[in-house]
């Protein structure tokens, strides 16, 4: 959809990759990503999640609370404002433990905000994810192409994931425009 001339990413076990989640707010990034870990970890995968989320209050103890229920590791800070510092420092620790699939949950925002971007590419910078996942709230409908090339143009997505297609009407709007 995105670059149709590019091959789908495929993870290989034991080899370490870094996946990093992006988009808004709301959009329902911190419960795919323990649904990537969860489906990976299910099929023999050693996920690890690394929260950095500094900006929406909450947001490390739903991935603390969510990681621990499904048994996968996981890292971020009370403490630590910078993201990036977070992401880098996560990422080695997960390395070390040989983990394969490292999932970054990054922070989002109510709009779309020159910050936003701006740290979405710093943090992409700092962890050179192999994958890029831009997850997006079905209900706004046929924005979500407009939305998915937004981010493109400060990170490199590679895929997308489209939430909530089933609560809403727009969520058939939300497919058609991709």
């Amino acid at each position: 959809m995105l670059d149709a001339g590019k091959l789908a990413f495929a993870p290989k076990k034991g080899k370490p990759c870094v996946v990093m989640f992006v988009g808004l707010q709301g959009s329902g990034k911190t419960t795919t990503c323990m649904k990537y870990a969860h489906y990976h970890q299910k099929i023999g995968f050693k996920p690890a999640l690394v929260c950095a989320d500094t900006f929406r209050a909450g947001a490390f103890d739903q991935l603390k609370q969510n990681a621990t229920k499904i048994m996968v590791p996981f890292y971020g800070s009370y403490m630590e404002s910078d993201p990036v510092k977070i992401v880098v420092e996560g990422v080695e620790m997960f390395r070390k433990e040989n983990c394969d699939l490292i999932i970054v949950d990054t922070s989002g925002r109510h709009k779309q905000e020159a910050t936003l971007f701006e740290e979405t590419r710093q943090v992409s910078e700092a962890t050179k994810p192999d994958l890029v996942i831009f997850v997006m709230d079905g209900s706004i409908g046929q924005a979500t192409f407009a939305h998915a090339q937004a981010f493109r143009q400060s990170v490199p997505v590679g895929a997308v994931i489209v939430t909530k297609t089933d609560g809403h009407a727009k969520g058939g709007g939300a497919l058609t425009s991709c």
